[in-house]
């Protein structure tokens, strides 16, 4: 009886340590998603300024996407949907977060893949995942932690003694012998 009070204790302080790890995870600083498009993927600068000149003249930046766009997303009037920070190549991401909703970049934005237009849509602070989600993770960082506390208290308690090489080699030589 009292081995089952201990494990039920036991139990239930690592679910008290889980639930207070979500609950930390949670208040942590919000991720902002930012909804984007992005007309125009090519390789001339000239190309992208005179699409921003169209935009600025009140086209609509869906359809130049699907015309003039060389990027993936152009079939989709440019469409990338919302992306959190870090999803992105820098310079991408970096104008994509500086923008407003409905606003575009008012100059083209270079990247590795070519000259970009992008327009924000939409931001929105993204959802945390929920404690029932979190839990292999949490689940395995506390593994990971009783593990090492374990390593640790083997490493202090070890005693480890070091031969060299030649000591080692005249004891096996020994062994064989026999």
């Amino acid at each position: 009886e009292l081995k089952a009070e201990k494990q039920l204790a036991a139990a239930t302080e690592k679910k008290e340590k889980l639930q207070a790890k979500a609950a930390a995870a949670e208040t942590r600083k919000k991720k902002v998603e930012s909804n984007a498009k992005e007309s125009i993927q090519k390789a001339e600068e000239a190309t992208a300024r005179a699409i921003i000149e169209k935009l600025t003249g009140g086209a609509d930046f869906a359809e130049i996407a699907k015309t003039d766009s060389t990027g993936p997303s152009g079939p989709n009037g440019g469409d990338l949907g919302y992306f959190a920070r870090g999803a992105m190549v820098p310079t991408f991401e970096a104008a994509a977060f500086e923008l407003e909703p409905g606003s575009f970049t008012p100059e083209p934005v270079q990247t590795q893949f070519g000259w970009h237009i992008i327009k924000v849509e939409d931001k929105r602070v993204a959802t945390p995942p929920s404690f029932e989600e979190m839990v292999p993770q949490l689940r395995q960082n506390l593994l990971n932690q009783t593990l090492g506390q374990i390593l640790e208290k083997l490493r202090a308690s070890a005693q480890i003694n070091r031969r060299s090489f030649e000591d080692i080699r005249t004891e096996a030589q020994a062994a064989q012998a026999q």
